[in-house]
């Protein structure tokens, strides 16, 4: 099912965004820079791969980092989370604290101290901006009201198979999954709860053209469409106004998130329109440190940027969703409070109808 322009733009994109780090890296004086890249592109409704790039060569690494590489996805497992609390009856207006907190440790004696990526707390704060601008502290305090068991289950509905560590740490993307996993996992926001079984191949067919395999084409309800439609509209607020605000050049409804590890060891940008969900992996094969500042805006959000542009060039303007399980209202993004549609502040948000 690669679709060969979409595949070429897939190619170049991780070329050219390779190249750029590449550079930066020498210039912030990282030592043998070799960073490795993978992107992959799928229908959302129909479960096709459209687009896979498994690594920047494959004469030297025949690996596919897009379908078997574990690795830690950082802040884009927040979803996972926050769509495990809307789930769960939570609402996207819900107040958190963001605050400095301490947990016991694993040894006797020690403390895991969460930290924000910015170093800086906001105080009560919304699960929509919490998601928005992807605080560390409201993440794990959320995971501590659900339980890190919730949220694993949570995750094995849309299709997460990786082994998840059962702490608090899983907020934060601690546990390694596969690219492939995360990206057909935000597709099912994008495509009313429907969970769809990829496909690389459409049918196989013998001498005499009759069909003899095809792939499962049958869809199951992972989630609820309204969960899923508030994930979604969530996850368009991290676009317009959070982490992933490079991406509204596309001037397109998009929704995704980025994931930054520890020691920028790996970078990502995971997210979709109503009909391609794409999602790109930078790091270094090793798990050393990509360099200063290296986030996943800045190290592959750009990727995956340049592929949506010709992704998304040739179709037309297309809405997400909204289920008649919701309601659409007019919020303040910062406090979650209602406003009236016509105040220059107020943003469109969706709630579960009750």
């Amino acid at each position: 099912t690669l679709n060969y322009r979409l595949q070429t733009a897939a190619e170049k994109a991780v070329s050219d965004g390779l190249k750029s780090l590449q550079k930066r890296m020498l210039e912030n004086g990282v030592a043998a820079p070799d960073p490795q890249a993978a992107l992959i592109a799928t229908s959302v409704r129909e479960g096709q791969i459209l687009a896979m790039v498994g690594g920047k060569d494959f004469a030297n690494s025949p690996f596919n980092r897009a379908t078997a590489a574990l690795r830690q996805p950082g802040s884009a497992f927040k979803p996972f989370v926050f769509g495990c609390a809307i789930d769960n009856g939570f609402s996207r207006s819900m107040l958190i604290l963001d605050s400095p907190v301490a947990y016991p440790g694993s040894e006797k004696g020690e403390q895991w101290q969460p930290q924000n990526f910015s170093r800086g707390y906001e105080g009560e704060i919304t699960l929509r901006r919490a998601l928005a601008v992807s605080q560390n502290i409201p993440a794990v305090r959320l995971t501590e009201k659900l339980g890190p068991q919730a949220v694993i289950a949570f995750s094995r509905r849309l299709g997460i198979t990786a082994p998840l560590t059962s702490d608090l740490s899983l907020a934060l993307g601690s546990s390694e999954v596969r690219l492939i996993e995360l990206v057909n996992a935000y597709a099912i926001f994008a495509n009313r709860g429907q969970r769809i079984s990829l496909t690389a191949i459409t049918e196989i067919v013998d001498r005499n053209g009759r069909i003899v395999w095809q792939p499962d084409r049958s869809r199951q309800m992972a989630i609820p469409p309204a969960s899923a439609a508030i994930v979604t509209n969530m996850l368009t607020a991290a676009v317009n106004e959070g982490t992933g605000l490079a991406a509204t050049v596309i001037n397109r409804p998009l929704a995704g998130k980025t994931g930054t590890t520890n020691k920028t060891r790996d970078a990502l940008f995971i997210g979709y329109s109503p009909s391609i969900s794409a999602g790109v992996w930078v790091g270094q094969e090793s798990g050393a440190s990509l360099g200063k500042g290296e986030t996943g805006a800045k190290a592959a959000l750009p990727i995956w940027i340049n592929f949506m542009q010709t992704a998304l060039d040739q179709t037309a303007v297309d809405n997400f969703d909204i289920p008649e399980t919701v309601v659409i209202k007019s919020i303040d993004p910062v406090k979650g409070t209602l406003l009236d549609p016509d105040h220059p502040d107020a943003v469109t948000a969706l709630f579960k109808k009750n």
